[in-house]
This record gives structure tokens, sequence and C-alpha cells, in this order.
């Protein structure tokens, strides 16, 4: 179980009559569910719950639809079995990004430098947004991935920055992330 406290708008629920959709099998298959989920949201009446199943707590998924107005609460049934609550709301907060593992992370040459590597999915990008959200690595900043990062991608487009990977070996990627629109 996560730390999130229950809100009240779960009391009494029923699950049958929620929305679910189980985005693992989708992700398993390296496809990214957002499109898939936001036309769930959109079919969405008033009172409904949306119940998204997924390997692990979707931060970014429930900042995005917090920002349109849904409340989320995030329940952890296993280490890759989570399930996340949404429903609108008049008044919905966004969650705080969490807290993440100590990762390298230095100054060179006046470029903010991270290795995102040892990082277990989705805490590399919460780490991107992070200091995206912090300003802390100014408009450009270098981190270190051991893939391709493609749900990064749409936050990124989201916030008006992007990323351009520089350099890739077997040890992974070195990825820019900087801010404006991709040339």
């Amino acid at each position: 179980m996560t730390g999130e406290i229950t809100p009240q708008w779960l009391a009494g629920f029923d699950i049958d009559d929620c929305v679910r959709f189980d985005v693992r099998p989708i992700l398993e298959m390296g496809v990214d569910p957002l499109e898939q989920i936001l036309a769930r949201e959109e079919l969405l009446s008033g009172q409904d719950i949306l119940i998204i199943e997924a390997p692990f707590d979707p931060v970014p998924l429930r900042r995005l639809l917090g920002g349109r107005g849904y409340a989320s609460h995030a329940v952890s049934l296993s280490p890759k079995h989570w399930q996340v609550f949404f429903q609108k709301q008049s008044t919905a907060a966004l969650p705080e990004l969490p807290d993440l593992p100590a990762f390298p992370m230095q100054w060179r040459n006046g470029i903010l430098e991270m290795d995102l590597r040892s990082l277990e999915p989705p805490n590399p990008m919460i780490a991107v947004l992070k200091v995206i959200e912090s300003g802390e690595g100014g408009e450009r900043f270098m981190v270190r991935l051991m893939r391709d990062p493609i749900y990064l991608h749409p936050e990124l487009v989201e916030r008006n920055w992007y990323a351009e990977i520089s350099e890739e070996s077997d040890q992974g990627l070195r990825v820019q992330i900087i801010k404006g629109n991709k040339p």
C-alpha cells in the first residue's frame, strides 16, 4: 500500500461500476497507452471512476489528469501491480513527484549531468521532470539512460522541452534534455 490516505470520494464505491483499463500488457509491448487512456477519460460521466492497472505508480499521468480536474489515488497491490483511481472533482490537486533513490549527479562545464541508468522505471522520467519543474538544470541538461525514454517524450513536449540522443553505446544513451520546440 502507498502512504496515501484513501480519499472520501472512494468511500463506498462499487468496483463493478468503475471503468477499468489494464495498461500492463500494452506497456510490455513497448507501446505508450496514453492515447487509449485519454480516449477512456473522454467517455467518463461526472461521477464515474476510472481504474488504471499499471506496473508502477504513473505519477506523470496522475499529474496530467490532475490538470484536467481529476483527483487520483494509487494503491500498490504488489511491486509490479498498481491500481490508480481517477474521478473528476471540482478541485483536484496535482500529486507531488515522489522522492527518488540517490543517483550520480554533477555539473560539468556548466551543464548538469545525471546518470539515471541504475533507476527502475518510471524513476528516470520522474527525475527529469523534477529537474525541469525545479529549474535546477537551466535550459539544457544531460542524462545517461539505459534505453530511449519513449514515455518521457510526450511529457517533455507538453512542457515545451524535447530530448535529443547525443551518444549511443552498449553502456546506454547520453540524452540532452533541451527547453523549447524540437528544430
